[in-house]
């Protein structure tokens, strides 16, 4: 007769031998993987396993202050989230726990560290994502399922630009969930977010993911995947879903710490090799899915600070090199007062003017090309002492149009209204206004559409810009340019 195998369940008991700031190596674990989470002998998640070799187990500890005496177990699960809807309106930490107070978050359970969807599974981006500022709008347009990046040296608006994005999208038809993950940044920066969101109601469709300066490197490593996750909940059902990272450099240095901690090989300006790769992972996520995956999407702006305008140094070039575009802001830009400081030569975005509205773009086109003309006619006027006629219309047009692109934070503007300005810009009705009187000009000329003829803004939403429409807009612009001049 045969022996009856007998199977034993040997529970691997893990002995912390170096720890410092929540980062670990541990000992008597050899059959942990990659992302599982540690438990302690109650059952509470204490950790999750961060990479291993032939020795040792590296762990990130949730809590900086874990009783390094302790026993640790395997808790034979990766780590998860809820995926749930109930998520809109709150503010949770970089594990995706409430700090909201105002109870837990519950769902089916998820995976934080997800396979990004394959090729087959997409679909092209043809849809508009639009951000109700009129320099991203008109000239590096947006489309959902786009991985834009927002790049520039701190304090020249790049949170600014991406808040803009996410109170715009309370107008989006279809809806667009946002939300913003900060990483790394001051509490008193997610604070002023709490404060803008709540001022503008932008909390009905966003969830904030905090790991601020102060929370443990665990919890920064893992909020944005967390963020992810918690868009791709929106994704999978269908439905359109935008993530703000805010920022990858914060994020980028957190993981060098860890690294450095391990005492593992740095690369390139003392980052480990695979910087890349992690940040790469996160990025893939975002996509247009396919109809037979619901067509829902996952759009991603990732933002990066640049030290003296560098983009050429290594986490700058990392993103890139794996987004769809980038919005450049500009320090000369933006000591000169021009506001969102977006630079249009250095800014692309590759996928976008696919997805723009076909009347915006009809209005637009010629805008890009203008601006570049301008630039160079400047560079001109420095050398030549006398100017044609010609050459000072189109610096006047230039300047005109730079006029019309400035804009205050948090007063987006939407694509039809966007339609009706440039059309006005297009057809000359602005060429003998004097640059000092564009803005107000501007501003005005939109309050009066907003408020007296919201019917027009009607007609071009639904597609809707004919001859008769066009015919319109020139009267109304006609009597007001009239009252504008004589008042």
């Amino acid at each position: 007769m045969p022996k009856k195998e007998v199977s034993y369940n040997i529970k691997e008991v893990g002995k912390i031998v170096s720890f410092y700031a929540g980062v670990a190596k541990i000992q008597g674990l050899p059959h942990v993987f990659l992302n599982e989470v540690l438990i302690d002998d109650n059952g509470e998640e204490i950790a999750i396993v961060f990479g291993f070799d032939e020795d040792f187990v590296e762990a990130l500890f949730f809590d900086e202050n874990f009783d390094v005496n302790k026993k640790i177990f395997r808790g034979h699960k990766i780590f998860s989230i809820p995926s749930s809807d109930s998520y809109l309106g709150r503010i949770v930490n970089g594990f995706g726990k409430p700090i909201d107070n105002m109870g837990r978050i519950s769902g089916r359970i998820k995976p934080v560290f997800n396979v990004a969807p394959q090729i087959i599974e997409r679909d092209p981006v043809d849809t508009p994502l639009i951000t109700g500022i009129k320099i991203i709008d008109t000239t590096l347009p947006l489309g959902r399922g786009q991985r834009q990046l927002i790049i520039g040296d701190r304090k020249l608006g790049k949170s600014t630009i991406a808040t803009d994005i996410v109170l715009n999208q309370k107008k989006a038809d279809p809806p667009v969930y946002c939300v913003y993950v900060i990483c790394g940044q001051k509490q008193q920066k997610l604070e002023e977010l709490v404060h803008i969101f709540q001022k503008y109601n932008a909390f009905l469709y966003t969830v904030i993911v905090a790991a601020p300066a102060s929370a443990t490197f665990a919890e920064q490593y893992l909020a944005p995947f967390v963020g992810c996750t918690i868009g791709e909940h929106f994704r999978d059902q269908g439905k359109d879903a935008l993530i703000v990272y805010d920022d990858f450099s914060k994020h980028a240095k957190v993981y060098r710490d860890i690294s450095l901690l391990l005492e593992r090989s740095p690369g390139r300006e003392a980052y480990p090799g695979d910087i890349f790769s992690l940040h790469a992972h996160l990025l893939e996520r975002s996509a247009k899915l396919s109809r037979d995956r619901h067509g829902g999407s996952l759009s991603a702006l990732p933002i990066i600070e640049t030290q003296e305008g560098d983009i050429t140094s290594f986490i700058p070039t990392n993103i890139i090199s794996i987004t769809d575009g980038q919005i450049y802001l500009d320090k000369a830009l933006f000591e000169k007062n021009f506001l969102p400081a977006v630079n249009t030569g250095l800014s692309v975005s590759r996928i976008g003017s696919r997805a723009q509205p076909p009347l915006l773009k009809e209005v637009t086109g010629g805008i890009r090309l203008a601006l570049a003309q301008h630039k160079e006619l400047q560079k001109l006027t420095q050398l030549e002492t006398t100017i044609s006629k010609e050459m000072k219309s189109k610096i006047h047009r230039g300047e005109l149009i730079l006029e019309l692109l400035k804009q205050d934070k948090h007063t987006n503007v939407s694509w039809e209204e966007q339609i009706v300005l440039f059309y006005v810009v297009e057809y000359g009705f602005f060429d003998d206004i004097e640059k000092e009187k564009i803005s107000r000009f501007k501003n005005l000329l939109l309050e009066t559409i907003r408020n007296h003829y919201f019917d027009i803004l009607e007609n071009i939403r639904r597609n809707n810009f004919d001859k008769n429409i066009k015919e319109k807009v020139k009267e109304i612009i006609i009597e007001f340019k009239k009252e504008f001049l004589t008042s």
